[in-house]
């Protein structure tokens, strides 16, 4: 039975656990926050609601709160999704296999939320936590030569992928997610000096290697970064494989014609693309790197994941396997 506000009947059988940026949405998640938890209560009869106090407390926050077959939702933008599921991952693998994870859409770039195919409002949002489409998915790693590791679900990067990112989280974000990553790239374009960098990878395109100059690269598990660049076509979260792109150096003209063939899906048209699916990736060389559009550090560094390592719940009306 649906209320006049959009909401069906309670679940009663599954916890909330509601880990919530107030940050996100240049500040609206937290002054609306009265209005986020009672939305919350509506869609779920058993709530807890922590609010983030810092950059890294999402995933402190659960690391310590999870418990047996919670559904784990990340209140804010791609980067709160990856802290989140940094703090369900251990060394090897999930630290409760039984959680499932989703997110609340209140970020800028809001590109995950692309791929699970989350509505953008928050009742309806609330409403796919409750009732949504659970599967199995990979979850992405990055293994630095130094010993720092990180997990990302959506889509990691490196070369001028971070640069941009660093850009975009100094900017404010006040002119939205389209407009603030499309200035973000092309200044970076304008100012990154490629660096000559050595690939080496193996997974369902076989073994390969490559040595080139490299403005970016894009390790794909999910579809979509940059406020819509659609870097994952071909794959899945799924398919126990990573869609890799590396762009060779552009110059501004070149890269309008590159962000055209990457918001509609064709990478593989830039000249001098190089495209191959991997379940393993050796970087040599030190590029900057990104996870889920958070800049972490210079590689070297091996890109690898993990087969059905988490549940997610999202609002497929078909099996997100394929497309």
């Amino acid at each position: 039975m649906r209320t006049d506000d959009g909401h069906g009947a309670r679940n009663r059988s599954e916890r909330l656990l509601l880990i919530a940026n107030p940050r996100a949405g240049g500040g609206r998640a937290g002054a609306r926050r009265a209005q986020i938890e009672a939305a919350a209560t509506r869609a779920f009869e058993q709530v807890e609601i922590v609010w983030t106090e810092a950059p890294g407390h999402a995933t402190e926050l659960a690391r310590a709160r999870v418990r047996p077959g919670d559904v784990v939702a990340a209140l804010g933008g791609d980067g709160t999704c990856n802290e989140v599921v940094n703090g369900l991952m251990d060394d090897t693998g999930p630290r409760e296999p039984s959680a499932i994870f989703t997110t609340i859409p209140f970020g800028t770039g809001g590109d995950f939320v692309r791929s699970l195919e989350i509505p953008s409002r928050l009742e309806d949002a609330l409403w796919v936590a409750a009732t949504g489409t659970t599967v199995h998915v990979d979850v992405g790693h990055v293994a630095w030569e130094s010993g720092a590791t990180r997990w990302f679900i959506n889509v990691a990067g490196a070369g001028a992928n971070a640069e941009v990112c660093e850009r975009v989280n100094r900017s404010g974000k006040r002119w939205g997610g389209t407009l603030t990553f499309l200035c973000a790239i092309l200044a970076t374009v304008r100012d990154f000096k490629p660096l000559t960098t050595q690939w080496r990878w193996q997974g369902p395109s076989g073994t390969g290697e490559v040595e080139a100059p490299a403005l970016a690269a894009f390790v794909a598990n999910a579809h979509y970064c940059g406020a819509g660049l659609w870097v994952g076509r071909d794959g899945s979260m799924a398919d126990g494989a990573l869609d890799v792109t590396l762009i060779p150096p552009l110059t501004l003209v070149q890269a309008l014609g590159a962000l055209f063939h990457a918001r509609t899906g064709r990478l593989e048209n830039i000249p001098g693309a190089i495209r191959f699916r991997a379940d393993t990736i050796d970087m040599v060389g030190v590029l900057p790197i990104e996870t889920d559009g958070e800049p972490r550090g210079p590689g070297p560094a091996r890109f690898s994941l993990r087969r059905g390592a988490l549940q997610v719940r999202g609002a497929w009306l078909r099996p997100p396997f394929s497309n």
